[in-house]
């Protein structure tokens, strides 16, 4: 009687995981760290064969969604004006005093802060920068540098001018004095300059409008205001601190501005709503961006 096949005895689950090959993860995991440390997805990177198909899946995966829409943001640099560390050749402009947290400088951090969350909640990259504007030559769509005015000012907003032959002011020694075109025999150096061009005026002075806009509604004697808001500054023939801002010339943001939320003693109840400067001032920017297709 010849042998007859025996059946084939079922492993049990125990022995089936033990002689299961095992997966290859590591590139995946090398994926995922490199996207941590970076911020940017990685395109190119070596894998054994059997692993394409979980190349695959990794370039299709939420992070790396995340941060493909990331890149496709526009970027807004806040500066609380004042704030130290300040600027080379301005760090003697330390702000005006008074106001409702006692400097003004107090009163730009809190602004800053609470404008950078809103922005943030309207799916905009931001970055808060002192009174030296780090990084230098920083890339974006928006650059806006927070302010309000010494006892006896006013509110309203600058913004950067292509002038020919003018650029940043100068000043006696570190920010001394009155605002010169050209150096002083004893003004401090200055680092380099960016270049404000024909199209950076125009987007400046578009989002200074929108500004003006989302501004203006708030500035009133119900909410404290007892100054005037001036509205945005007419070009080369406005205040010249205020449109040849050093700040201006340290980025290469489309759009440059700055504003000058109101006066201390005349508008502190006012500068105290910080929550709604915040909104109008987010509103300004997110119109702007808006409009000019660059959120949507």
């Amino acid at each position: 009687m010849t042998d007859q096949p025996q059946p084939a005895r079922a492993q049990s689950p125990e022995a089936r995981r033990q002689h299961r090959r095992p997966r290859r993860r590591w590139p995946l995991l090398a994926l995922t760290a490199a996207v941590i440390a970076t911020g940017v997805a990685v395109t190119a990177f070596s894998l054994p064969a059997r692993g394409a198909a979980t190349a695959a899946a990794a370039s299709s995966s939420p992070r790396d969604a995340a941060t493909s829409a990331a890149k496709t943001r526009p970027v807004v640099y806040v500066q609380a004006g004042h704030q130290a560390p300040r600027e080379p050749g301005y760090t003697a402009q330390t702000g005006a005093t008074g106001g409702p947290f006692g400097t003004e400088e107090a009163f730009n951090v809190r602004l800053a802060s609470a404008l950078e969350a809103k922005l943030r909640a309207a799916g905009i990259v931001v970055h808060h920068t002192p009174g030296r504007v780090t990084p230098w030559g920083a890339k974006g769509a928006v650059f806006i540098s927070l302010h309000f005015d010494s006892v006896g000012g006013s509110a309203g907003i600058g913004y950067a001018v292509d002038e020919r032959g003018r650029g940043e002011n100068y000043y006696e020694y570190e920010g001394s004095g009155v605002a010169s075109p050209v150096p002083y025999p004893d003004s401090a150096k200055h680092r380099r300059a960016t270049e404000v061009t024909p199209a950076v005026q125009a987007h400046s002075l578009k989002l200074a409008d929108d500004l003006a806009t989302t501004f203006r509604p708030i500035f009133t004697r119900a909410n404290g205001a007892r100054s005037s808001f001036r509205g945005v500054e007419p070009g080369a023939k406005g205040n010249v601190r205020m449109q040849f801002y050093y700040g201006y010339y340290r980025v290469n943001t489309g759009a440059r501005v700055l504003i000058e939320c109101g006066a201390a003693g005349a508008d502190n109840t006012f500068l105290r709503h910080i929550n709604v400067i915040a909104t109008s001032l987010s509103r300004g920017i997110v119109d702007y961006l808006r409009q000019t297709g660059q959120l949507t």
